[in-house]
């Protein structure tokens, strides 16, 4: 008896650490699948694809971590300056915008959400060109996002945005 409840033992304990959990997604295949996700909408609707850009992802990345680790507060704040220093980074650039989320599951799930929001629908919608994607999770495992928004080329101006979240409403040229 010993001998059997021993062999059944082993043989589920190997059974278990054959059967691995799915991994969670990492932040960068995310970023990818949001862009994926919106580049799908926009074309759907006969706007031009978002090119990821490194410069930019890196704000966007530091502005979810940011709110992350709770160095900021979850929302816009410093956009102005994080706009500022992509102007620097990117020749030709001008139009910004920018939409923030938390705790959603997954990208499509953000997605779903920002599409469904007037102010975030219309960055997504709007005439931009390059994009940046930052999703981190925080120490609880909540995931949060950010996407930056610019246009370059001719024709420049940029957003400022309301006092509503993920609202962009008046440009200036630039």
């Amino acid at each position: 008896m010993f001998k059997t409840t021993t062999k059944i033992i082993l043989l589920i304990s190997t059974l278990i650490g054959l059967i691995q959990p799915a991994q969670a997604a990492s932040d960068t295949e995310i970023q990818n699948a949001i862009l994926m996700h919106i580049n799908q909408y926009r074309q759907q609707h006969g706007l031009g694809k978002l090119t990821m850009n490194a410069a930019m992802v890196k704000e966007a990345r530091q502005h979810s971590a940011d709110m992350a680790s709770h160095r900021m507060g979850f929302g816009h704040k410093y956009f102005n300056q994080r706009i500022n220093r992509l102007h620097k980074k990117i020749k030709n650039s001008g139009a910004g915008a920018e939409n923030v989320a938390y705790n959603y599951k997954d990208a499509q799930d953000v997605v779903k959400n920002w599409l469904r929001s007037p102010g975030h629908k219309r960055n997504i919608d709007g005439n931009y060109n390059l994009t940046g994607i930052g999703v981190v999770h925080d120490s609880h495992g909540k995931l949060y996002f950010t996407q930056i928004f610019l246009r370059t080329g001719a024709s420049q101006k940029y957003a400022v945005r309301s006092s509503a979240p993920g609202f962009f409403y008046k440009t200036f040229s630039r």
